[in-house]
């Protein structure tokens, strides 16, 4: 097969129900230049009979519970590939992501992702939902460092980033969540993103979902991005955390409103300090640029 060798990354823990979907959307995409690494964080259910089956077909690798981060990090250090991709074990992807994607990945590319249809359960027979990741957050290609301040709009299970860059950051910041905002944030510090402007996986929302509690994930962010700004040296990726914080904070203050943060110890504390990195005038300017975006996604969601 030409090309370049994708390393492709998939950690799982008591997903029984729909790892085999994960890793069959793997096998079977049309760019076969690929290693599937399948990291079993600590699973107590059936999940690791099921990945006795595809022992020699994929590697299979375990270690004790310590989150989807550490796992990726355990892959990483497996990885021979020039180019890594990520699957999470309740998504699958269509298959043709990769044929489409690894042309993308030129001189300066640092990484590559796409759209994703999202779906209410882990099964190829559940219904869309209608909507994209791309019609709630519009996808950014080039120097995308700015748009992070918005938001993170890189689905990870459509990723597909040089080893590399990877490599350059130290793999993923091994928080429980959301640790991949902060990785694609540093990668972008350094290199230009590109997309494929159509869906390449199909995303599972649903209650079990990690991701699921938002106070919880949006506590994770503010973390991992105060520790981030209180390390970062250069002006212009300062100036992007700032307004980032800030519209953590608003984000949980308003998830804190709607009764999503009830995980969360004194959220509206946690939201004044997360936004108090920024100037008044600054603060005016995030604020009505924040709100501006959120009316534009609501829009998307009433109208699509």
């Amino acid at each position: 097969m030409t090309g370049p060798l994708v390393s492709v990354i998939l950690p799982v823990f008591d997903r029984a129900g729909s790892i085999a979907r994960a890793i069959e959307s793997v096998l079977a995409q049309s760019y076969g230049h690929v290693e599937l690494i399948v990291v079993d964080d600590g699973s107590t259910d059936g999940t690791a009979a099921i990945l006795e089956a595809y022992r020699g077909t994929a590697a299979i690798l375990r270690q004790a519970n310590g989150g989807a981060y550490a796992a990726r990090n355990l892959a990483l250090r497996h990885a021979t590939g020039e180019h890594v991709a990520f699957i999470d074990s309740d998504d699958a992807w269509l298959p043709h992501k990769l044929e489409r994607q690894v042309p993308l990945m030129r001189p300066g590319i640092g990484l590559v992702y796409g759209d994703v249809d999202i779906v209410t359960a882990p099964d190829d027979r559940a219904p869309r939902t209608g909507m994209t990741a791309f019609k709630a957050v519009a996808p950014v290609r080039g120097r995308a460092l700015e748009a992070f301040a918005r938001g993170n709009f890189v689905p990870t299970s459509t990723v597909l980033v040089r080893g590399s860059a990877l490599q350059e950051i130290g793999g993923f910041p091994e928080s429980r969540i959301s640790a991949d905002y902060l990785a694609w944030f540093r990668i972008a510090q350094a290199y230009a993103f590109d997309f494929v402007d159509a869906p390449v996986a199909l995303y599972t929302q649903h209650q079990a979902g990690i991701s699921h509690d938002l106070g919880r994930s949006l506590a994770a962010r503010i973390s991992l991005f105060r520790a981030e700004r209180e390390r970062t040296r250069a002006p212009a990726a300062r100036e992007v955390l700032d307004r980032l914080l800030f519209n953590l904070g608003v984000s949980m203050a308003l998830a804190a409103v709607r009764g999503r943060a009830r995980t969360i110890e004194q959220p509206f504390r946690l939201a004044r300090s997360a936004a108090a990195g920024i100037g008044t005038r600054r603060a005016l300017l995030s604020a009505a640029a924040f709100a501006a975006n959120q009316m534009k996604i609501r829009a998307k969601w009433l109208f699509s």
